[in-house]
């Protein structure tokens, strides 16, 4: 495997990966069969989108791919330029959420392009080898999706590409979408103490409730009426069943990852161990207090909700690809929950009243 790294300090990276990096990889694709690609976005030594290839020509197809690329660039450079400070303030603040230790540095220049061997050495300090490569699959599966989405506003495919995620959930959008529920209720319990933030996501709500209604029942009829729709839909379903394929054989598992406890403490963040190790929590949110209740032991219970948990985090992935901010990110899964519940007729808490309780 080989990484083809384009550093571009512009937060807005849809015309690089719309008219660059897609363009670019589709003819890589074609030049060289026996391989395929998946991008990332990190901020890893520098803002970047990186390419992934896969297969035995990869070290020449990536000559390739660099070329082009740069290219790319020469005709249509980052005209945003960051100083070594902000970037390095930057990661430090980014590597917190990602539990990331440094080194951050050094950081390449802007509007250059690197290829590098594929190096998964921090991914495994965090996650099992079955994950990282379920990871990389449901990346790569997402490329279709991600060419379909740089020609809608970030709000509506974001939303959209939750409602099919949420709707193809074995059983459906009845519980699909609780996840966001989960979503948001676990940042607005660490990071919105007088109500500020939830109150900028209601009003989001109610000024858009019948449009996010209107497209969650339509994509929860699993019926695509758009090709970004049908990308999305076909990416789902994809990726939850080679991930279930994984997890019935036994490489992937329902329980906590330990890892991220341990890695929270060596990271040092009093926030992050708290939010990581749940023995050091003093709080939680009504939702996660009122879940807990439930019991969830059935193991196929247990088998939807890990495998869907992972498509979920390689989705939230796919739309950061898509420039969609964390922000834009809260307020769609917001709208999500909010008119799936309107659409069920009923709430996450009459649902988790009516469930078998533990014990």
């Amino acid at each position: 495997m080989t990484d083809v790294v384009c550093y571009y300090h512009d937060p807005i990276k849809a015309p690089l990966l719309r008219d660059g990096v897609l363009p670019a990889l589709a003819a890589t694709e074609a030049a060289f069969p026996d391989i395929t690609g998946h991008v990332e976005r990190h901020w890893l030594h520098g803002p970047h989108v990186r390419v992934v290839l896969s297969g035995p020509s990869s070290p020449t197809a990536a000559l390739l791919l660099a070329t082009l690329l740069r290219s790319y660039l020469a005709a249509h450079p980052s005209t945003v330029e960051l100083d070594e400070a902000s970037l390095l303030a930057h990661a430090e603040s980014a590597a917190i959420a990602e539990l990331l230790l440094p080194p951050f540095t050094p950081f390449h220049p802007n509007n250059s392009v690197r290829i590098e061997p594929t190096d998964d050495t921090r991914l495994r300090s965090l996650l099992s080898e079955a994950h990282i490569d379920v990871r990389a699959e449901g990346l790569r599966l997402g490329v279709p999706a991600l060419r379909q989405s740089f020609s809608v506003p970030r709000a509506t495919l974001a939303l959209t590409a939750m409602a099919v995620h949420a709707s193809r959930y074995p059983a459906g959008l009845r519980y699909g979408y609780h996840s966001f529920v989960s979503h948001v209720e676990d940042f607005l319990l660490a990071n919105d103490s007088d109500g500020t933030i939830r109150s900028k996501l209601d009003s989001i709500w109610t000024a858009n409730a019948s449009a996010a209604r209107a497209l969650v029942e339509q994509v929860a009829l699993g019926h695509p009426t758009t090709h970004l729709e049908a990308a999305w839909q076909t990416w789902t379903i994809a990726l939850r069943l080679t991930t279930q394929e994984r997890y019935d054989a036994g490489l992937l598992t329902a329980d906590p990852n330990p890892r991220h406890g341990e890695r929270a403490y060596e990271v040092g963040d009093e926030d992050a161990i708290r939010r990581y190790n749940y023995g050091e929590r003093t709080k939680f949110s009504d939702y996660h207090t009122a879940m807990w209740t439930v019991d969830l032991s059935d193991p196929a219970i247990a088998r939807s909700m890990a495998v869907y948990r992972i498509g979920t985090n390689v989705l939230y992935q796919l739309l950061a690809i898509c420039d969609v901010t964390p922000m834009e990110r809260y307020a769609a899964a917001h709208l999500l929950a909010n008119a799936a519940q309107q659409i069920l007729g009923t709430t996450w808490a009459e649902q988790f009243a009516a469930l078998p309780k533990v014990g």
